[in-house]
């Protein structure tokens, strides 16, 4: 008998023994004093103990320890289902066989700073805490369908078993907590189905396997899972996946400072397209009831997916690093892939670096999204893509750097969409249609209050098309000061349908592209030069609004002469008349019934030099004489005091003339009285016959006279009933109006 053997007999007799010399136990020769016998040490423990001897007498009804220290367990400890009072104890032990535990029952179970091969302890019952500190384990541990009531403790241990399990717990039931803290796994640890009641806590992790390091599909914790990098634990590093597919998470999921490093996967035939081809960590249909801290210098090089999960807090992502782009692919992958998850919270990412795709569609968050400063990077494709998205409260990309689209299509934000000093720049590229994605789409989205995409020091700058198509906003619309691109098909912004209290359309350069306003309504507009100057023109056809930002006083006509030559610059030489009734309707509610007129008749003088333009070249110098009669004469109708000036001036022309040229009488023997006056009259006025007419010889230079007074007379006549009839127009149009409001 060895030495070692002699002191565990003395140990289960409760008798005084020798202190155990120190042990290597990395070392593979050792003296023979320091070994026992594992059949030996089994026979020892499982046969009952002599009741009036040892540690029964000692301890009473106190669970004994047995404590083996600084021995060498040579051939295999075999245990398996033992009924055991013991808390078994081995410290600075090595085993040269993998102790065998199946379905034994324990008091407690503690291996400190031992070297085992393995570990089989499936069904394994313990009553207090099982541990495994500071050991070196370079094969699996078998805790299948094993039964703590304590906790399961892994810390500082280094476990290796390359391709395989390091740790196989499926449906682990522990009451404590599974604590791997700083543990070193190089193979996959196992823990699906596992039923913990406290934390999970893998701080300062080092795990490593080819495809999955982490496998917690299904597992309940009822406290925090903690995978964290930082003193006092050091840096926690992940070379596989992480799973969490169906996991219930009672409190937070910390994975601050953590880097993740999967492996790609090899492309399957068949695989779906809403699979991620490489994925760091997957909570797919999981309900994490807590925060989520993926923040903190967090890094992934792989997807962060959680489709169709619940996140009971926040989920943060700050100042942490998703990277796929170092995957070679035809298509940009999804770094983040949130479709269909619902945060009763926050996701706040503030300072995120990520290359690839974020696709979050049909999310549904209970406060907001806060992505200042942060940057993104996917040229020439979709990075951002949260159509149909649900936002109860504000969401900001201020300061942030955008390569390549945001898709917002669709989008309910509840208060406000702050794109404030916001670069969004390369935006996508179709294949199929060789046309550029718009770089910012918020096609049909509705958002509460504002939407602000301006800035100050630095301002808001798309390359790609802006689209507010049909979008719905509660306040206003702030473009002050932004920089529209070129790269799109057809508009710089495209605001068709676009609906709000106040539009602020105010670019600080002329947009490289049209501008659509088409169908657009608001309350107040403000603009400035540089969008009147936009190359393509911007087009205003059912565009309404009410006021502008900047009022325009009665006596204000250089305005108005402004604002109607934006509305010609804007036509791009074509006739539009909606966007002049549109200026006329605001200026005349407004009070200011001259500067409506005055927009009126410019109008109708497009009008005509369009209506030139278009026609036959013989009927162009007729048209134009035309509209130069109107222009000259009553203003088109517009100012039909005009007339009856210039029936005046021909009256009294004419009077004068006749008066100095008398006409002789057709019949002398009527003797009829010459009146210079009323002869001019009945010439000028068309519709009424003073008899002079037919009692008068007309000749000479006179004939000439008259007929001028009859052409006179007729365009005169003609011009006042325009005048009138568009007058009496505008009267019936205010009072429908009028009774509508």
């Amino acid at each position: 008998m060895s030495a070692a053997e002699q002191r565990i007999e003395a140990v289960l007799l409760g008798e005084e023994h020798d202190e155990a010399p120190p042990l290597d136990v990395h070392a593979e020769e050792h003296d023979e004093d320091q070994r026992i016998r594992g059949d030996f040490l089994s026979r020892k423990l499982v046969e009952p103990p002599d009741e009036g001897r040892g540690f029964w007498r000692r301890h009473g009804r106190r669970r004994p320890v047995v404590r083996v220290e600084r021995a060498v367990i040579t051939g295999q400890l075999v245990l398996q289902a033992a009924d055991l009072p013991y808390l078994l104890e081995f410290v600075e032990c090595r085993f040269e066989q993998r102790p065998d535990l199946r379905q034994a029952a324990l008091a407690g179970l503690v291996l400190q700073r031992c070297w085992l091969p393995g570990l089989a302890a499936q069904n394994l019952t313990a009553a207090n805490d099982v541990a495994i500190t500071g050991c070196a384990v370079p094969g699996p541990i078998l805790l299948l369908d094993a039964q703590f009531g304590g906790s399961l403790a892994l810390d500082d241990s280094h476990l290796t078993n390359r391709g395989g399990r390091v740790l196989d717990a499926d449906r682990l039931s522990v009451s404590g907590a599974l604590l791997a803290q700083r543990v070193r796994g190089t193979g996959q640890i196992r823990v699906p189905g596992a039923r913990i009641r406290g934390n999970l806590n893998l701080a300062g992790a080092v795990l490593g396997h080819v495809g999955t390091a982490l496998n917690a599909i299904g597992a309940n914790i009822g406290g925090t899972l903690r995978c964290t990098s930082g003193s006092p634990d050091g840096a926690a590093h992940i070379t596989g996946k992480v799973l969490l597919l169906n996991a219930l998470v009672q409190g937070d999921v910390l994975m601050r400072g953590v880097s993740i490093e999967p492996a790609r996967e090899a492309d399957e035939p068949g695989r779906s397209e809403h699979a991620d081809p490489v994925a760091a960590l997957v909570a797919d249909r999981g309900e994490l009831r807590g925060n989520v801290y993926l923040d903190e210098g967090l890094r992934a090089r792989g997807t962060v997916r959680a489709v169709n999960a619940r996140i009971g807090g926040d989920l943060l992502l700050a100042n942490a690093s998703l990277d796929v782009g170092h995957l070679r692919s035809r298509e940009l992958l999804r770094a983040l892939h949130l479709d269909g998850t619902t945060i009763a919270g926050e996701l706040r990412a503030h300072g995120l670096r990520a290359r690839g795709q974020l696709r979050i569609t049909d999310l549904g968050v209970g406060s907001s999204i806060r992505m200042d400063g942060a940057v993104l990077t996917g040229p020439g494709n979709d990075v951002l893509r949260a159509s149909r998205t649900r936002v109860n409260s504000d969401v900001t990309f201020r300061d942030a750097q955008i390569s390549g689209s945001v898709q917002l299509q669709g989008v309910t934000i509840g208060a406000s969409l702050d794109l404030r000093a916001c670069a969004l720049l390369e935006p996508a590229w179709r294949e199929d249609r060789e046309v550029y994605k718009p770089g910012l789409d918020l096609a049909d989205a509705t958002i509460g209050r504002d939407l602000a995409c301006s800035g100050r020091e630095r301002a808001f700058r798309a390359e790609g098309q802006v689209r507010l198509r049909r979008t719905s906003v509660g306040r206003g619309v702030n473009l002050r000061g932004c920089v529209l691109g070129a790269l799109t098909d057809r508009h710089s912004l495209n605001a068709f349908g676009l609906s709000c209290q106040e539009l602020s359309l105010l670019p600080a350069e002329p947009p490289p592209r049209p501008v659509t306003l088409r169908k657009a309504d608001c309350e107040l507009f403000g603009d400035n030069e540089q969008l009147w100057r936009a190359v393509g023109g911007v087009e205003l056809d059912d565009f309404r609004y009410q006021n502008f930002s900047a009022g325009v006083a009665d006596v204000d006509r250089a305005t108005v002469s402004e604002r109607i030559e934006r509305l010609r610059t804007a036509s791009a030489g074509a006739y539009h008349p909606g966007p002049y009734d549109q200026l006329a309707a605001v200026f005349r509610d407004n009070g200011t019934e001259e500067h409506a007129v005055a927009v009126l008749i410019a109008k109708q003088r497009d009008r005509y030099r369009s209506t030139a333009a278009h026609s036959r070249l013989v009927l162009r110098p007729s048209v134009r004489l035309w509209s130069l009669l109107q222009r000259v004469t009553v203003n088109y109708g517009y100012r039909p005091a005009r007339a009856a000036l210039w029936l005046v001036l021909f009256a009294v022309g004419g009077t004068w003339w006749f008066a100095d040229h008398p006409l002789q009488p057709l019949d002398e023997q009527e003797h009829p009285v010459w009146n210079p006056f009323l002869y001019t009259v009945d010439q000028l006025v068309p519709i009424v016959n003073f008899g002079n007419d037919e009692t008068w010889q007309v000749g000479g230079a006179s004939q000439w006279i008259t007929a001028v007074l009859i052409a006179a007379g007729w365009v005169l006549a003609t011009t006042v009933a325009a005048g009138t009839s568009r007058a009496l127009r505008r009267d019936d149009d205010q009072r429908s109006q009028s009774r509508k409001s």
